[in-house]
């Protein structure tokens, strides 16, 4: 029977990606999940039946691919037909998706390394900072002072304000508290039970521990909120990677961009 690509809502396949997903060997964050979200999406069938489904970025990279139990022997009749939907020029994969990482890899022309993904190390003590720092929820009116000390760091500011995703870190001294930074939780919506962690130090106040404290503070948060802490950084920023891990985070996952 032919196989056979149908477009689809995202309603349509956010019940299979959100098991699919949640069920990964580690988490993926929210930046993957923004990719996966603001992707097109397509039913994969063989002749009327759906055997699984595809996602597809700017419509040139491939976001995801997966095939129903009974149906995984034909990956490698199908991905290559995956590639010559739209414009696809590439794929992203976490190694923690094995099924796709294996089919992005069969046939590929360049592979480049995107992104750490972190998960708590819960074997380790909790981070202590030195500092004396307080933190606390994010308000409408503290939104000037945010953009004045990160400005477009965080995107849809007013929004996850309102959400409660923002938090301040001030740094306790003689006289009035100094803002040292801000972060964010960011709760999966495709990996679900999962809050995504990340931070703000300002400029003044870098290199002396604040971006740590932020992130363990952030887990801790998570705990109270009933999500499990991750977080994730440009593979090449080795000062984020440090910070994360100063924090008691590692990462046992990669992002990988698969060119062809």
């Amino acid at each position: 029977m032919e196989i056979h690509f149908t477009p689809v809502s995202l309603n349509e396949v956010l019940p299979g990606l959100q098991q699919h997903i949640s069920g990964l060997g580690s988490p993926i964050d929210s930046f993957l999940e923004d990719h996966i979200l603001a992707s097109n999406h397509y039913h994969i069938r063989l002749g009327e039946q759906t055997i699984g489904w595809t996602s597809i970025h700017q419509q040139s990279l491939i976001t995801e691919f997966a095939l129903m139990p009974g149906y995984k022997q034909l990956g490698q009749r199908i991905f290559p037909l995956v590639r010559k939907l739209e414009e696809v020029r590439a794929a992203f994969v976490p190694t923690s998706d094995e099924f796709f990482l294996a089919h992005a890899l069969d046939d590929y022309r360049q592979l480049e390394k995107q992104a750490y993904f972190f998960q708590q190390d819960t074997q380790r003590p909790p981070y202590q900072p030195s500092l004396a720092l307080t933190h606390r929820q994010a308000s409408a009116a503290d939104l000037p002072l945010i953009q004045r000390y990160s400005g477009d760091f965080f995107d849809r500011l007013a929004e996850r304000i309102a959400a409660g995703q923002i938090y301040i870190t001030q740094r306790v001294g003689a006289g009035a508290d100094e803002c040292a930074g801000f972060g964010i939780i960011d709760p999966g919506r495709l990996c679900l039970g999962v809050g995504s962690c990340g931070m703000f130090t300002v400029e003044a106040q870098r290199r002396q521990g604040v971006g740590a404290a932020i992130i363990a503070y952030l887990g801790g948060r998570c705990a109270e909120l009933e999500l499990r802490p991750i977080a994730g950084c440009w593979y090449y920023n080795h000062r984020s990677k440090q910070t994360l891990e100063k924090a008691g985070m590692f990462s046992p996952t990669r992002l990988l961009k698969i060119s062809y």
